[in-house]
């Protein structure tokens, strides 16, 4: 699971930025419910991050991409091509060429993993992964550029013996991960496996999840997702096509490459003038609204989830969805039958501040003046318990007592107002 994630110097996060998911420990409210309750740590089911539009929200998952991208950055231990390192530094401050440094912690099997990693674009710079058990904290190694050379440190001497196989361009828990050491492979099934990414850049019809509404038991857990959000859908109907790839360079012939997808029909229910039943209609999902593919997706992924302890990322949360269904997803993550899923959520709906969620998990983004995001926890303002519990968190946002709400210029935008004339092309 996803304890904690700091960043740095990448994409709209200039300064060091930390995202956490450890719960609060002097707060009780939904205590039972709403977190994830562990020997050493206990963690928070669900975030849900707020902010204007433009302030980085969805910077703070592409942040969590790249680092995976730089884990995955190699294809083969004997290919001499050197692959580009997914260096995306912040370019508004002259930052392009500081390095870019992630952290990330992951309880993973009763363990604590922190590993730490910075690198600019032509090399990784320094790299350290640290393992905490219940007994004991070791550092499992150090990797360090000293301006000419790469300085290890490993606890298993079997570990120093693959740093030949270590190019500057490659992490070196990557090659550890080839050569299958334990403590990397849990890492790396995490961020193979475990993390889900939900956004609007998913194709649904090729997803491999998708997929699984061939399976029956798999359709019928989806289904009742998707009545209970009174979606009016009775039945639907998965089959396997294949279709030819769009050839995209312009030239006349096609191309040989045939992909597999799924087509979905959805079943609702046809009535007649008067309200009589008159059987089922068909509707193919490509001709359904947005909302409604939307859930489809969003209710395969909680189905499959179910108790495999994964965290999911969902950006733009309520895109396409009523806020009730917003509120029925919520009180899906948030509730005892999800013993141990993790729900990362990027939102514009302020009325989602007032359903039942504890301060820290409440985040904001505020973008500065100088293009910088800046993201921090709800739980972090010290004057929070001493006001009245009934005062609307939604109320206060919107008056600006937590930042990160869009600023209108006014002056502008009453000499936009005022113009009469129109520029036409």
């Amino acid at each position: 699971m996803l304890v904690e994630f700091r960043v740095k110097n990448c994409l709209s996060y200039k300064n060091e930025t930390l995202f956490s998911m450890v719960a609060g420990s002097r707060i009780r409210k939904l205590k039972d419910t709403h977190t994830i309750q562990g020997e050493s740590l206990h963690l928070v089911k669900s975030a849900f991050i707020f902010g204007p539009n433009g302030s980085g929200k969805s910077n703070l998952f592409a942040a969590i991409k790249v680092l995976r991208s730089l884990l995955f950055n190699f294809e083969n231990l004997n290919n001499v091509k050197q692959l580009r390192l997914p260096y995306q530094p912040f370019k508004l401050g002259g930052y392009s060429g500081t390095p870019t440094e992630f952290m990330i912690s992951l309880l993973l099997e009763d363990s604590l993993y922190d590993y730490e990693v910075q690198y600019n674009a032509e090399q990784v710079l320094f790299e350290r992964l640290t393992k905490t058990s219940k007994t004991k904290k070791v550092e499992l190694f150090v990797r360090r550029w000293d301006g000419t050379d790469y300085l290890y440190e490993a606890v298993q001497s079997t570990s120093l013996e693959l740093t030949k196989y270590t190019r500057n361009n490659t992490a070196f828990l990557s090659v550890l991960n080839v050569f299958n050491d334990a403590d990397a492979t849990k890492i790396f099934d995490w961020f193979l496996h475990k993390i889900l990414f939900l956004d609007e850049a998913s194709r649904l019809s090729s997803h491999p999840l998708i997929r699984k509404l061939e399976e029956e038991p798999f359709k019928r857990e989806v289904l009742k997702l998707l009545k209970i959000a009174d979606f009016s859908i009775q039945d639907l109907t998965a089959r396997r096509v294949e279709r030819r790839e769009k050839n995209t360079i312009g030239y006349d012939f096609d191309t040989p490459d045939i992909i597999q997808e799924v087509d979905i029909d959805l079943h609702y229910l046809s009535f007649d003038e008067v309200g009589t039943p008159l059987g089922t209609e068909t509707i193919n999902w490509t001709m359904d609204s947005k909302g409604t593919v939307r859930m489809l997706h969003l209710s395969c992924v909680i189905v499959d989830a179910y108790n495999k302890g994964k965290t999911i990322f969902i950006d733009e949360f309520d895109t396409a969805f009523h806020v009730s269904i917003c509120e029925f997803l919520m009180a899906i993550m948030n509730s005892k039958r999800n013993e141990n899923n993790q729900f990362v959520v990027t939102s514009h709906e302020i009325d989602l501040l007032d359903q039942p969620l504890r301060s820290d998990q409440i985040w904001f983004v505020n973008k500065s003046f100088k293009n910088e995001s800046e993201l921090y926890s709800l739980f972090d303002f010290a004057d929070l318990h001493k006001k009245r519990g009934d005062i609307s968190y939604a109320k206060r946002y919107l008056k600006g007592e937590f930042g990160a709400t869009p600023v209108i210029n006014e002056y502008l935008s009453n000499q936009y107002l005022s113009e009469l004339e129109v520029f036409e092309q």
